[in-house]
């Protein structure tokens, strides 16, 4: 898809015109000036003028970011960065493998990811050697930088838009799943669901595909809860999710972010933040309905008139 042809934009021009802001845009609509009643300001991607440059940053690096959380005491998945080799000359150090492996052994199974990455992507379940050598290959070819984190068998994603502190929406990720008639292998329940329109983002490991699920038994179509990656969204009132807004409020306080995303998880141990993203990206959000679609308009207009 073309940039111009993206919910982001639409709903970008959309609110201009309807507010008499003049908007200029750059790059394939990839880059925004904004201007009206001698103010102006700027959207690169989906990074809004109102966040500092260094706060950005910080949100970008998904280790620095974890390591800023947890010395302030803010619950959240661990990120561990890893260098590439080709960085080796600016950084220094001895090599990776070791640690990696120290890592995989410690926690069983990791997650390794391009350290500044987004959208589910370049995201790899690691559960052995091989698997750890293939996922650091991958991510190196293409990044800087790896973060590593310990595996957490997640049941529950929310994401959390807040702006100046304030909530303007929370949801959760709801993977889509197969369920188990006990005759039928995860190959024929998958074919069937593909018949019946379904999405195929699918993630299946090949062991998978012929083995029966029992009467009821759900298996999910993929272990990540990206809506880029086939997830769906179900919007929460604010009441409904207190501590996960808390929490989300308390991540990007403690990163001084203004406009973010917030990425909130439940696992066995409790409520923790994923991560937070300075780029809020609402694309597939306002795909799914035109009342998503609205929502995300509502919000982006609150940011640019703060901007402006």
């Amino acid at each position: 898809m073309e940039n111009s042809e993206t919910n982001f934009v639409r709903i970008i021009k959309e609110i201009c015109r309807e507010n008499q802001i003049t908007v200029r845009s750059f790059g394939g609509d990839w880059g925004f000036l904004l201007e009206k009643d001698g103010r102006r300001g700027f959207i690169i991607g989906y990074q809004f003028g109102l966040n500092a440059a260094v706060s950005k940053d910080i949100c970008t690096d998904k280790s620095i970011a974890s390591e800023i959380m947890e010395q302030d005491g803010v619950p959240c998945v661990k990120h561990i960065c890893f260098m590439a080799p080709h960085m080796f000359q600016y950084v220094g150090g001895n090599g990776n493998w070791q640690e990696l492996t120290k890592l995989l052994n410690q926690y069983g199974v990791i997650v390794c990811k391009d350290n500044a990455g987004t959208g589910g992507n370049q995201v790899y379940l690691v559960r052995n050697q091989k698997e750890l050598e293939q996922a650091a290959d991958a991510v190196f070819q293409r990044a800087d930088a790896m973060a590593v984190s310990p595996y957490y068998p997640i049941h529950d994603e929310y994401r959390v838009i807040l702006l100046d502190g304030e909530v303007q929406i929370v949801f959760q990720k709801i993977r889509r799943h197969l369920t188990g008639n006990g005759t039928s292998t995860v190959r024929k329940l998958y074919a069937e669901y593909l018949l019946e329109g379904g999405r195929s983002h699918a993630n299946l490991p090949a062991a998978d595909l012929d083995r029966v699920l029992r009467e009821g038994e759900e298996y999910f179509l993929n272990w990540k809860h990206n809506l880029g990656q086939g997830a769906d969204a179900r919007v929460m009132e604010e009441n409904e999710a207190d501590a996960i807004c808390a929490l989300a409020r308390r991540a990007a306080a403690c990163l001084n972010i203004r406009f973010s995303s917030v990425d909130v998880v439940m696992t066995e141990e409790g409520l923790k933040v994923m991560e937070v993203n300075a780029g809020v990206m609402m694309e597939n959000l306002a795909g799914m309905s035109r009342e998503y679609y609205e929502k995300a308009k509502s919000i982006y207009e609150r940011a640019i008139f703060k901007m402006l």
